[in-house]
């Protein structure tokens, strides 16, 4: 078996073969034959999920030139958390509604490019910003019609959706997927009106535990979770290699 995977969607929408290394931790010969073995079969760009403890893998991503794109970072909690949690929140006057339209709108594309503002798609200058904008516009599309979502949960603000929230399954957990406000509802606890929205779908749902995942760059957000009640499960170092370049 292969240690990388040739990516089809990721190949087909960038316009050059994408591959992603399966190990997280690879010695550095190892490396240095993966990515010849993906440079002869025309590979341009490698992702590779490491771990961050392991000091030779990440000695290894240094020495090939790789970029660090993304310090990904899982947050998780259990529904026995959440429940215990409800009533030490803030609470706001804001509403979350179902967003039940099978349509995206400009708003929301709009949000999802927010949400992206530190995705590792954006942040790697070698990646063409259209194709960034282009990847979350399909993304809040294709969770609008459900199939990479269950569903979407909007706030509001003078009757335009002003925030959102994507929400499904991965790993036998509520995930949530996007997450924006608009800087017109920022200080109005939207964000924790939209979590406790996405948090009370996976209790409904049957799901013992929801989880996130960020970007470690974006303290914010990290800092954010944290005061929703989540742990820190996992973090991962994701490195870009560019070949064939």
């Amino acid at each position: 078996m292969e240690p990388y995977k040739i990516l089809d969607w990721d190949s087909s929408f960038f316009g050059f073969t994408v591959a992603k290394i399966l190990p997280p931790r690879i010695r550095n010969q190892e490396l240095i034959e993966i990515l010849e073995s993906m440079k002869k079969k025309g590979v341009t760009l490698v992702y590779w999920a490491s771990d961050p403890d392991d000091e030779e893998s990440q000695a290894c991503a240094r020495a090939r030139n790789a970029f660090l794109a993304d310090r990904k970072v899982t947050f998780v909690i259990s529904s026995q958390e959440i429940q215990s949690l409800a009533n030490s929140l803030s609470k706001s006057d804001l509403l979350a509604e179902e967003y039940l339209d099978s349509v995206s709108t400009s708003e929301l594309e709009e949000l999802a490019l927010q949400a992206g503002v530190f995705s590792r798609f954006r942040i790697d200058t070698r990646i063409p910003q259209n194709k960034f904008a282009e990847l979350y516009t399909i993304w809040i599309r294709r969770s609008v019609t459900k199939e990479i979502a269950d569903t979407i949960f909007v706030v509001r603000n003078e009757g335009k959706i002003a925030g959102m929230v994507t929400v499904g399954e991965k790993n036998g957990r509520a995930d949530i997927g996007l997450i924006a406000v608009d800087t017109s509802l920022r200080g109005h606890n939207a964000g924790k009106t939209l979590v406790q929205a996405a948090q009370n779908w996976g209790i409904a749902m049957g799901f013992s535990s929801a989880q996130v995942i960020t970007q470690g760059d974006n303290l914010p957000a990290c800092r954010f979770y944290e005061k929703c009640g989540y742990c820190v499960e996992k973090v991962e170092n994701i490195y870009h290699f560019w070949i064939n370049t």
